[in-house]
């Protein structure tokens, strides 16, 4: 609906005001919500977390205010070929709302009701966009949808916190001065972060135009279901990482190890599946044929995301050992590359350009974390059969992207069929473990016979 009603032009105005505010949105609140969140884990007091609670919140507030001010005097001095940035400001103030309210529920691992409400949430951003869209208000129509989405989730969640949270303007100074000194370190990491992964649209519409970046938006949303797995993780993984860290380590690890390999060997399915019918989701889901020529970074932005799962998974090891330093320098590392990259590539290359380096630079900060992990948190991670999915998984993707082009659309269906079952097999007799397909054939043996027992009533 989205490709139908709205040229590359006006997406990628979108996307731009989208970047931007997800750039400028942590250093508006200085992260008070994320980076502390290992103080509200382990505090046992009511009345202590109420403290802590207001204290962000008010905080988040009063930086808000002053932080606008002074991007509203820059956007002044821009001039008008940029008052659509303005818009920033009240996505920015409506994204830290919806945070302010809802953090808590992932910290304190109230997972049903945080599921509950970003459906609600997601379901009513969805249903705003199209109405918006199709009347006529362009990429106004999906700002406004975001903006009123947010501030409606907010105030719902609010209602639920409120007889336990109740707000009141009060901030403890030694509070703040302890959570800035968590928070402030990582609010780089956010921004390396963004780095890799938007900054390139800013270049894209420098040397190229904003049709581009709307081309190069429109895969990033086809790909980015990708990273459920990431807001998955969100709900719980950070909250019960820094818990089983204190309690049982080795218990943990053996955890980790587990999780990482499958999601790895899952990530790399998802990323060969992308690559091939690239061509097919690109005809399916995009009305627009002037999208259609971006389908070739669809597989290298798949890979993107996949490396983003990566790190969340690696950061929470990290994080748990308070080696924000680290993440810090994985961060550093993946930026610094990516803004080199972008330069040398982007103005010849164009949308491959932006994609090879984002995908390249995410591959550097996995690389580096992993090597940190082992090296300074003393946590060793990587299971025995990795390399060999690995190597696997790179042979097939560079056959895919060969063979791809030579293939109809028609015959690229026929060919997913003996390329995953093939994939399955591979996986079942050569990568799982005896005990793991014990495992696995008891889950279905139960699952076999619970249906049995549904359909006897």
């Amino acid at each position: 609906i989205m490709t139908y009603y709205l040229t590359p032009d006006n997406m990628g105005t979108y996307n731009l005001i989208i970047i931007t505010a997800s750039m400028l949105t942590s250093l508006f609140f200085l992260n008070l919500a994320d980076g502390p969140l290992i103080f509200f884990v382990q505090e046992k007091s009511k009345e202590r977390i109420r403290d802590m609670y207001n204290t962000v919140t008010n905080s988040s507030l009063v930086l808000f205010m002053l932080f606008s001010l002074i991007f509203s005097i820059l956007i002044f001095y821009l001039g008008k070929e940029y008052k659509y940035l303005f818009f920033v400001l009240p996505v920015i103030f409506s994204s830290i709302f919806y945070k302010l309210t809802s953090y808590l529920f992932a910290v304190f691992q109230k997972t049903t009701e945080l599921v509950r409400n970003t459906i609600l949430k997601d379901a009513l951003v969805t249903i705003l966009t199209i109405l918006l869209v199709i009347i006529g208000l362009s990429y106004y129509g999906l700002i406004y949808a975001i903006i009123i989405g947010n501030i409606v989730a907010g105030i719902h969640i609010y209602r639920l916190i409120q007889r336990e949270l109740p707000f009141r303007i009060f901030i403890d100074r030694k509070v703040l001065v302890q959570f800035l000194k968590v928070s402030l370190p990582l609010l780089p990491v956010f921004l390396f972060s963004w780095t890799i992964q938007s900054s390139d649209s800013y270049i894209l519409a420098y040397y190229k135009n904003k049709e581009t970046v709307g081309k190069y938006s429109i895969v990033y949303g086809l790909t980015n279901v990708i990273l459920i797995v990431t807001y998955a993780l969100n709900l719980f993984w950070y909250p019960v990482s820094a818990r089983l860290w204190i309690e049982s380590r080795e218990k943990y690890r053996k955890i980790f190890c587990l999780m990482f390999t499958a999601f790895a060997i899952i990530l790399m399915i998802a990323v060969i599946f992308f690559e091939l019918n690239s061509k097919i989701i690109m005809n399916l889901f995009v009305r627009n044929i002037q999208y259609h020529d971006a389908y070739c970074i669809m597989g290298i932005i798949a890979f993107s995301f996949s490396m983003q799962v990566l790190i969340t998974l690696l950061t929470a090891p990290l994080y748990s050992n308070k080696n924000t330093i680290a993440i810090f320098l994985s961060y550093l590392a993946g930026s610094l590359l990516n803004t080199v990259l972008n330069f040398l590539l982007i103005p010849s290359a164009g949308l491959l350009g932006a994609a090879t380096s984002t995908g390249i630079s995410y591959l550097v900060v996995v690389t580096c974390m992993s090597y940190l992990n082992y090296k300074i948190a003393q946590f060793p991670f990587i299971d025995r059969r990795l390399p060999y999915s690995i190597g696997g998984f790179i042979l097939t993707w560079i056959g895919i992207v060969f063979l791809r082009e030579y293939l109809g659309q028609y015959q690229i269906i026929f060919v997913n069929i003996p390329l995953f079952i093939t994939i399955g097999l591979f996986l079942y007799f050569c990568i799982l473990k005896k005990e793991e397909r014990e495992y696995l054939h008891k889950r279905y043996r139960e699952f076999n016979f619970k249906k049995v027992l549904s359909w006897g009533r």
